[in-house]
C-alpha cells in the first residue's frame, strides 16, 4: 500500500509540473528503501557490521548528551523525509547540516533553500554518499569525556546500508572532534538518554547482538557512553520496527512522556505497563519519574518529536487529536516552544517513523554545561540549604562571575537570587536560607559565560524549576551559657567553674568537651554527654593552679556537637594565678584603677583611667575563684568615672574579693573588702 501510494504521487507530480517544493518531494520518494529492512537487505543482514572497527572508549567518566541538552545544529539528509516549512524554522534557530551526495546536489538543495525562504547564512553541507534519510537511526550519538571535549561515540547500524553507516565518523571529522568505535549493533530510534547514567532501549538490541552476553553489552553501554543504568525494556506496540521512539521519550532527566490508547486497542495493557514500569523507576535525580502520556488513540506519532533547544517539533496529522497533543507536551513541558508540523504527502508521518526519524540534533561542542542534583524532597526548617553544581564552559572562556547565581523564591513570590562561590575545579555552591514549616521553594541555577552562552538548570529556568517543601525542625540545637571562663586559684590550688548547656531543638543533642594538648591545667571530668529536647546540662570545669607560676594564663575549651549549626565551638578561659592578698596591680600599661571606698558597704566608685577608647570587662571573684559579678564597660580615652551599685552587686556577701578590669590582654586587679 505504502509502494502504490508512491507511484501514484510520483504520476501526478508529472501532471501537474515542476514546482520548487515539489521536486524536492519528488526526490524523496525515489529512494527504494523503507524503514524496515527490504527483502534484499534481509538477505544481506550478514553484512551489518561488517569491516567495523571499535577503538578504545572516551577517558572516563563519560557524559550522554541528551536530546533536550543544548544543540549548534540539526542534520538533515536530502532528498528528505521532512517539510520545507519545518527546515525553514530550523534554520532560523539553529544551524542546518544537510547531507548531499555532490557538490550538484548542495547547489540544488541551496537554490531550493533560497526559493523557500530558509536562512541559507545558517545552512552548510556534509557531502557524502547517503542511503536514506533516517538521520536518527545511523547518526551521531554525542558524548562528554572526561576532559569536558565533545566526541562522537558510533556503532554498527543494524541496516545493511554501508553509506549510512559511515555518516557518524565522517561527522565527527567534519565538527572535528574525536570519533569512538563500540561494538554494538544499535540504532538511534532505540536510544533515549536522559543525559544524566540512564538510558533505555528496547530489547532488540540484545536481540540484533546475539552471541554477546547482556552483560557485556550493559558494560559498553557504560564505558563509551557512561550511562551506569540501562534499562532494556520490552517492545508494547508489538510492530516491525522495536523502536523506543515510537511510544515514549525522555523529556528531562527525571521526565518522560508515554503513549496512551483506548482501553479497546489491541496494545493498552502492554503500553499500560510500560507506563507502570516507569513510574516506579528511580530517575537520576533519586526521585520516580514524572510520567506523562499523550493520546495516540490511532497509533499518532507523537512521541516521535524533535527536542532541540527549548522547542519542541511535533509531528501532526491533522485530526482532532493533534491539538491535545500539543497540550500534552505544553502541561509536561512548561517554557518550551511547541511548534506543529504536517507531514509531506510523499512521506508522510507513520506510527514508526516521523519527524524524531528523520532528523538528528548536533550537539553544542561549545556549550555550557551545568551538572547538579537539585533538591526534591522535603528538607527541615531548621537548616539552610546548599547547592553544589558543576558549572563547565566546554568552549574554554571564562565564566561571567556576577551571573552565576541561584535563583529561588518562596511560596511562588517574587524570584530573589543567591550567590553562587566556587570551591575547587569546576564546583560552585550556593545558599538558599532556611524557611518556615509548610513553605514551597523553588530555585533553578544561572550561569553565563564571555561566549554569550546563557545557560539555567533545569534547562528551561523559571517556567519549569526544581521544587521542594519544608518540613518540621528535626536538628538538636545548643544553646552554652558563656563565652568565656574568667577565674583564679592561689598558688597550689584549684577551682571550679560551670557551663551550662541547653538544647532548644527537636532531636537528642550529643556533645564533647576538649582541650588543647598541654593544657594539663583545664580538667573536665565529663566531656562527654547527652541533652534531651529542652533540657539543660552543667558541666564541670576545673582549672588547677598546681604547677603553675603566678600569672595569667589563657586557653579555649571546644564544644563539639551535633548541632548543624554549630559543629564546633568555642570558650575562652583565662586563669589568673595569684595570692589575693598580695595583689595590687593599680596600673598595666594602657590602664590604671583607682577604688573608694574600700572596704564598702553598699556601693564601689571606681576611676579608670585609658589610654584609647575600649571595651573592658570587671569581674568580681570570691576567694575561691568564682565569678560573681561582671559587668562590660565602654571606655574612652581619658579618665573614667564608675559607680557600682546594681542590684546584683548589692547582694554581695560580706567578705573578700578579688576584682580585676580587662582589655585584651591588659588587666589590673585589686583586692575588695565588703563590710556587714
Amino acid at each position: 500500500m505504502k509502494i502504490l501510494s508512491r507511484i501514484i504521487f510520483t504520476t501526478s507530480l508529472f501532471i501537474i509540473g515542476q514546482n520548487v517544493v515539489f521536486c524536492q518531494e519528488e526526490e524523496a520518494i525515489q529512494s527504494p528503501l523503507t524503514h524496515w529492512m527490504t527483502p534484499d537487505e534481509l538477505l544481506r543482514k550478514d553484512e551489518i557490521g561488517k569491516g567495523f572497527e571499535p577503538t578504545a572508549p572516551p577517558t572516563w567518566p563519560v557524559i550522554s548528551v541528551a536530546e533536550f541538552m543544548p544543540s549548534e545544529g540539526v542534520l538533515v539528509r536530502y532528498p528528505f523525509g521532512i517539510p520545507m516549512s519545518l527546515i525553514k524554522d530550523l534554520s532560523f534557530r539553529t544551524r542546518v547540516t544537510t547531507i548531499v551526495k555532490n557538490s550538484s546536489q548542495q547547489s540544488t538543495v541551496n537554490s531550493q533553500y533560497t526559493s523557500n525562504g530558509v536562512n541559507v547564512a545558517n545552512c552548510d553541507y556534509l557531502i557524502a554518499n547517503s542511503d536514506s534519510y533516517w538521520t536518527r537511526d545511523y547518526g551521531p550519538w554525542y558524548v562528554i569525556d572526561s576532559s569536558y571535549e565533545v566526541g562522537i561515540v558510533d556503532f554498527p547500524y543494524n541496516r545493511p546500508r554501508p553509506n549510512d553507516d559511515e555518516i557518524a565518523k565522517l561527522v565527527a571529522g567534519y565538527l572535528g572532534i574525536q570519533w569512538y568505535g563500540m561494538q554494538v549493533t544499535h540504532t538511534g530510534g532505540n536510544y533515549m538518554s536522559n543525559g544524566m547514567g540512564q538510558a533505555s532501549s528496547t530489547e532488540l538490541v540484545y536481540e540484533e547482538n546475539q552471541g554477546t552476553s547482556t552483560a557485556t553489552i550493559d558494560q559498553r553501554m557504560r564505558d563509551y557512553l557512561g550511562i551506569e543504568q540501562y534499562f532494556v525494556r520490552p517492545d508494547p506496540n508489538n510492530t516491525y520496527i522495536d523502536h523506543i521512539d515510537c511510544w515514549a521519550k525522555f523529556l528531562d532527566v527525571d521526565k518522560i512522556l508515554v503513549r496512551a490508547v483506548p482501553a479497546s486497542h489491541p496494545q493498552y495493557s502492554s503500553i499500560e505497563a510500560a507506563a507502570a514500569f516507569w513510574a516506579s523507576t528511580t530517575s537520576s535525580y533519586g526521585t520516580p519519574y514524572q510520567v506523562f502520556r499523550v493520546n495516540t488513540p490511532n497509533d499518532e506519532p507523537y512521541t516521535n518529536s524533535l527536542i532541540l533547544n527549548k522547542t519542541v517539533y511535533l509531528p501532526i496529522k491533522g485530526t482532532a487529536n493533534d491539538q491535545p497533543a500539543k497540550a500534552a507536551y505544553e502541561a509536561a513541558m512548561p517554557g518550551y516552544e511547541i511548534l506543529t508540523y504536517m507531514q509531506l504527502g510523499s512521506a508522510p508521518w507513520e506510527s514508526t517513523d516521523a519527524l524524531h526519524c528523520r532528523t538528528h540534533e548536533m550537539a553544542d561542542r561549545g556549550m555550557l554545561l551545568i551538572r547538579h542534583m537539585p533538591i526534591l524532597t522535603t528538607r527541615p526548617s531548621d537548616e539552610d540549604y546548599q547547592l553544589l553544581a558543576d558549572i563547565v564552559p566546554l568552549s574554554d572562556t571564562g565564566l561571567y562571575t556576577d551571573s552565576l547565581f541561584i535563583m529561588y523564591r518562596v511560596n511562588n513570590g517574587t524570584w530573589k537570587p543567591a550567590e553562587l562561590n566556587w570551591q575547587q575545579n569546576h564546583q560552585w555552591t550556593g545558599i538558599i536560607p532556611r524557611q518556615t514549616e509548610g513553605s514551597l521553594i523553588d530555585y533553578y541555577i544561572h550561569a553565563a559565560d564571555s561566549t554569550g552562552r546563557s545557560e539555567n538548570h533545569p534547562y528551561i529556568g523559571a517556567p519549569d524549576p526544581h521544587s521542594f517543601s519544608v518540613g518540621p525542625a528535626i536538628h538538636p540545637h545548643i544553646l552554652i551559657n558563656t563565652a568565656s571562663i574568667d577565674t583564679f586559684a592561689y598558688p597550689g590550688n584549684a577551682t571550679t567553674a560551670k557551663i551550662s548547656m541547653t538544647n532548644t531543638g527537636a532531636a537528642t543533642l550529643s556533645y564533647t568537651l576538649s582541650v588543647n594538648p598541654g593544657s594539663d591545667w583545664i580538667g573536665i571530668p565529663d566531656p562527654q554527654g547527652s541533652i534531651g529536647m529542652g533540657n539543660t546540662s552543667l558541666a564541670d570545669i576545673i582549672l588547677n593552679s598546681a604547677g603553675l607560676v603566678n600569672g595569667v594564663y589563657h586557653d579555649y575549651i571546644y564544644v563539639t556537637s551535633n548541632d548543624p549549626d554549630r559543629l564546633i565551638d568555642s570558650i575562652g578561659v583565662t586563669f589568673t594565678v595569684g595570692d589575693p592578698s598580695a595583689i595590687n596591680q593599680l596600673q598595666a600599661d594602657g590602664l590604671k584603677l583607682w577604688v573608694s571606698p574600700n572596704p564598702f558597704t553598699n556601693f564601689v566608685r571606681l576611676k579608670v583611667e585609658s589610654n584609647i577608647n575600649r571595651q573592658a570587662t570587671i569581674t568580681i571573684f570570691t576567694t575561691g575563684g568564682q565569678p560573681v559579678f561582671s559587668s562590660t564597660l565602654e571606655l574612652h580615652a581619658g579618665l573614667n568615672n564608675v559607680n557600682l551599685n546594681s542590684g546584683e552587686f548589692r547582694t554581695l556577701q560580706p567578705g573578700i574579693y578579688l576584682m580585676n578590669v580587662r582589655s585584651g590582654d591588659q588587666v589590673v586587679y585589686r583586692r575588695l573588702v565588703k563590710l556587714d
